[in-house]
């Protein structure tokens, strides 16, 4: 059996990731409304933490874990082999990301820009950081899946060694550290600017670095694919 990934499901996966992102676009200018938020008064946090306010934020917290599983779904029908699948999860994840900070952008014109401060996650506790780290980040994830799921049409599939694997999820444990780093301030009614972008940049070069350490080998491996 072919399991050449094929292009019209790589085209796909764009496809469920945009219209994805419109939907949590939707949702977040529904919340916003709700919640009060207009422009760039997200912050304080502590206004949309109040206790009238808990069954929402309880739902929200809900929404988010669906969201990430719901990911899935499209990656998991990609391709039988599970480092393709999660290849096709992360080109998921970065181009939704980038499509929902588009599509806020058309309907709210919201950020203002790029190092407007928005709240990323809130599990397990708020994530916080300039628009711009997460848009690196998705750019960097629809980069390497591409180029992973490229080169995996034409060469004999490899994965990363335990030292390129082991670097990257340094890298990506760093980054995360960097967006929870600041939670208390903002719980506690903390105002932007607050965040570590020297610790953000070394997990983010961590990761680059592991994964372009990945692809050059793939790229030079001799090893063609077979049906």
């Amino acid at each position: 059996m072919d399991t050449t990934p094929r292009w019209s499901a790589y085209a796909w996966l764009w496809v469920f990731a945009v219209a994805f992102g419109l939907i949590e676009a939707a949702v977040v200018v529904y919340l916003r409304a709700l919640l009060g938020v207009e422009g760039d008064s997200l912050f304080p946090l502590v206004t949309m933490l109040l206790p009238t306010l808990e069954d929402v934020m309880r739902v929200e917290l809900w929404r988010e874990a669906a969201t990430l599983a719901l990911m899935l779904a499209p990656a998991m029908l990609f391709h039988p082999r599970p480092f393709l699948r999660f290849q096709a999860y992360m080109l998921v994840f970065g181009v939704w990301d980038l499509s929902y900070y588009a599509f806020l952008k058309v309907f709210l014109g919201w950020p203002a820009s790029l190092f407007t401060y928005d709240l990323l996650f809130l599990l397990p506790t708020v994530w916080v950081a300039p628009v711009l780290a997460p848009v690196l980040i998705a750019l960097a994830l629809v980069a390497y899946s591409s180029a992973t799921l490229w080169l995996a049409r034409s060469r004999a599939l490899r994965t990363p060694t335990r030292l390129q694997f082991g670097t990257a999820v340094l890298g990506g444990a760093i980054v995360l550290a960097a967006f929870m780093q600041e939670a208390a301030h903002y719980l506690a009614g903390g105002l932007p600017p607050r965040f570590s972008w020297p610790l953000f940049g070394l997990g983010y070069a961590l990761a680059l670095a592991a994964g372009a350490h990945f692809l050059y080998h793939f790229s030079r491996d001799p090893r063609r694919r077979s049906s």
